[in-house]
């Protein structure tokens, strides 16, 4: 065997495992797609997971799949937490879809994505955590979202 000839490729191989090592996961991550592009009041929006580590803050994300017939600025949501323990507490999300002068923050064509961090959170114990979103608008039914998920990213420091 020739060591030159096996060197390029060993590197290029450790170079490789370096770069997805290094790349940002996400500890939870999931989507629900809406169907019609339309999000009904009634039908909230639930994800569960399992919380092992709580030393560590997590950011939590929530991403938006919207079009332009979504027909406001901004959407409300209502997060109902359900702790391991059966536990409930409520919180009150606003999320801007689009700028001042109308056009969308998101990216993409007919269909935006747009993820907006909310803050980071602490989770009290170990165990199944139920997220539970409700679009809080004034409308039953709201059209132009395709979709809605969130993630949580466990973070170094409450600092970040």
């Amino acid at each position: 065997m020739n060591i030159r000839r096996l060197a390029p490729a060993f590197l290029g191989t450790c170079l490789c495992l370096i770069l997805i090592s290094c790349t940002d996961k996400n500890d939870f991550e999931a989507h629900q797609t809406l169907k019609n592009e339309t999000w009904d009041m009634n039908a909230p929006i639930t994800f569960t997971f399992d919380i092992t580590d709580t030393s560590a803050p997590y950011q939590l994300g929530m991403h938006f799949r919207y079009t332009d017939d979504f027909p406001w600025q901004d959407i409300f949501l209502f997060l109902k937490t359900t702790l391991p323990d059966g536990r409930l507490s409520r919180d009150t999300l606003h999320c801007i879809l689009f700028g001042p002068d109308g056009k969308p923050l998101g990216k993409g064509h007919r269909v935006k994505e747009l993820e907006i961090g909310y803050s980071l959170l602490k989770f009290p114990m170990s165990g199944r955590y139920t997220l539970s979103f409700i679009q809080g608008m004034r409308e039953e039914k709201v059209r132009g979202i395709a979709s809605f998920g969130m993630s949580l990213k466990k973070t170094e420091s409450a600092t970040q």
